[in-house]
């Protein structure tokens, strides 16, 4: 009797326990949520609604997705996004600079609702197609697509866990000024950001296509092999739509020397100053931007703008003022995928949002020619150079 009852104690004990570790867990997490800028008492009520009530079986997954993608949406952020986890995949790794899919960078806009086009990468499937800076996709093979779907057009058109991805043709229907206008291509093995470049007669002309760390080290090498018969450089970076936020700093690097880059703003109002190393290059320099020119581009051709270091030639540029993080939602367990969230704005030396675009010197049509040597925006950052030369 003695050791039923020795029995009976020591249970009542640990319901006793974890009845009262239950409870201040619960307290502790009840009053955590309420220190939340979002509130979740609503989103647990719904939940425990349906689980009461709901008459049928549902997917407890696509719930949680769309529901993390319509908090995100929230924000009206149109560089703010949520991937699922197959998505989430392609936005964080990058293998060996190539990727399969049609060329294009896109966004969703959260204005429009719809997926907009910032640009098509030279000589990509998208590029030779006619797909445009500022079209829409608003179908892909017959399927209607939105900014609420964006990772689910992501995946379509790179193919993902489809079979021979590269055989397949592809069905975009675009809208541009209000009309629809369909086109069909085949998937690509991408290189991303593929620099060019050529000596025409006394000019360096270089042709960078996106920012990264492969690319940056290719400038770098084609900057640091001129010899005193260059006169100049042309960097192009029309249709360029950014990339790498620490390689526009150290692109400018190479040709500002001790003085400030840009700064940024970040939600709690501390500005951070990025600034210039000494050593530069001090060849008459010239910047070629256009509309589809964003982000990374703006920060470098707005940052030697700023300083004087070279003229800027072209349209007014896309106007993506604002930088952002990708960061997996749980480290320990990707399948819950990904957020993309703008962290801070950006400006140049002397104060602009890059958001207001930055605008020319010398304001023109850039119509890219298939020989440089002919193309108009390149022959003026030609005259300019030589005219500041002489």
């Amino acid at each position: 009797m003695l050791k039923k009852t020795k029995i009976l104690k020591t249970v009542l004990i640990i319901i006793i326990t974890a009845s009262v570790t239950v409870t201040a867990t619960l307290f502790f997490v009840n009053a955590y949520l309420k220190t939340l800028p979002i509130p979740v008492d609503n989103l647990i009520r719904v939940a425990s609604l349906i689980d009461e009530y709901y008459y049928s079986d549902y997917d407890s997954s696509k719930i949680e997705e769309n529901m993390l993608s319509a908090v995100v949406d929230g924000l009206g952020d149109k560089y703010s996004v949520y991937y699922n986890e197959k998505s989430a995949e392609e936005q964080v790794m990058e293998i060996d600079g190539y990727y399969v899919g049609i060329g294009v960078e896109a966004y969703a806009n959260s204005e429009s609702k719809k997926i907009e086009v910032i640009s098509a990468y030279e000589e990509s499937p998208a590029y030779k197609a006619g797909v445009r800076s500022g079209d829409f996709i608003v179908r892909i093979d017959g399927k209607d697509y939105d900014a609420n779907s964006f990772p689910e057009a992501v995946i379509h058109m790179k193919g993902v866990n489809e079979n021979n991805p590269l055989e397949k043709e592809l069905r975009l229907t675009l809208e541009r000024d209000g009309e629809l206008i369909e086109v069909s291509l085949k998937r690509e093995k991408i290189q991303m950001n593929k620099v060019k470049s050529e000596i025409i007669e006394d000019i360096c002309y270089i042709r960078y296509p996106g920012f990264d760390e492969l690319s940056l080290k290719e400038v770098k090498k084609i900057v640091n092999s001129l010899d005193n018969t260059v006169k100049g450089i042309v960097i192009d970076v029309r249709n360029n739509p950014g990339g790498e936020f620490k390689c526009s700093i150290d692109m400018c690097d190479l040709f500002l020397d001790d003085m400030p880059i840009m700064y940024t703003v970040d939600k709690s109002g501390r500005k951070t100053v990025y600034k210039a190393k000494k050593g530069k290059c001090d060849l008459p320099l010239a910047v070629l931007i256009n509309r589809a020119s964003a982000s990374a581009s703006e920060i470098f051709a707005g940052a030697l703008q700023s300083n004087g270091r070279a003229v800027i030639i072209g349209e007014k540029s896309f106007g993506k003022g604002v930088s952002q993080t990708v960061r997996y939602i749980n480290p320990n367990d990707f399948s819950a995928g990904a957020i993309k969230l703008t962290i801070c704005r950006n400006y140049t030396p002397d104060g602009r949002w890059i958001n207001e675009s930055v605008m020319p010197d010398i304001p023109m049509e850039t119509e890219m020619s298939t020989e440089i040597k002919n193309d108009a925006a390149f022959k003026t950052a030609v005259e300019s150079i030589k005219g500041k030369s002489q």
